[in-house]
């Protein structure tokens, strides 16, 4: 597993997209009724963008190194990381399941969103054998009492005692992917027939000239 998990994370950007497109193969719809396909699939998309920027806003690691191999500079256990230990991945789950439901695939839902946690479980697998290499007993003892997906929303005091957001950081961070999966909701809403060609277009500029707007800034370094 550790060495399929290595595999996995040096492979993962390709990987991933190519599992993405399983979306728009055509499969049995999870519903008919529309409101519930939209407003389900992005409230749950938008708790897992929510969870990925309150983990960047306060604690950001830096987990690929040279060659995208895991890599770890130091060992984080305060913050969010005191409730799970794995934030980010958290949140890109439920980024799916919000996609997964907003498409309204039982495809991607009950097969490619499995096949993603096995991959996400390889990769923690492969991460937990190299911070063990290298924080031994530090890391056992935080093995021990942290969660690896699922938070443990008992200690969500503690996870923002002290801590300080920063909202500049995970607009840095976060612009690209984030304006990449709203791309994705407008396919998927052009391709369901649910928006006009027009609306598409216009949506579709909006959000290319925020975009565009952001890397200006970023390039600049007017994000801190």
């Amino acid at each position: 597993m550790v060495k399929f998990g290595n595999w996995v994370f040096h492979n993962r950007n390709w990987f991933f997209a190519t599992l993405y497109v399983t979306m728009f193969i055509p499969s049995p719809a999870l519903t008919d009724n529309l409101g519930l396909q939209i407003g389900l699939g992005l409230t749950i998309f938008l708790l897992g963008v929510m969870s990925r920027g309150i983990t960047i806003g306060l604690e950001y690691i830096v987990r690929g190194g040279l060659y995208r191999q895991i890599y770890a500079e130091h060992l984080v256990t305060s913050g969010i990381y005191s409730i799970c230990r794995n934030p980010m991945y958290f949140g890109n789950i439920l980024i799916l399941l919000g996609v997964g439901i907003f498409a309204n695939s039982s495809l991607f839902v009950f097969l490619t969103i499995p096949v993603f946690v096995l991959l996400y479980v390889a990769i923690i697998s492969a991460e937990q054998a190299f911070l063990e290499n290298k924080f031994g007993e530090e890391y056992k003892l935080y093995l021990k009492n942290v969660n690896a997906i699922i938070p443990d929303f008992t200690k969500i005091n503690k996870a923002f005692e002290g801590q300080k957001f920063n909202l500049k950081k995970v607009v840095r961070k976060e612009y690209n992917s984030f304006y990449l999966y709203l791309g994705g909701l407008l396919l998927l809403l052009i391709y369901q027939k649910h928006i006009s060609i027009v609306y598409f277009f216009i949506i579709g500029g909006i959000l290319l000239a925020s975009y565009l707007t952001l890397r200006y800034l970023k390039k600049r370094n007017l994000l801190g």
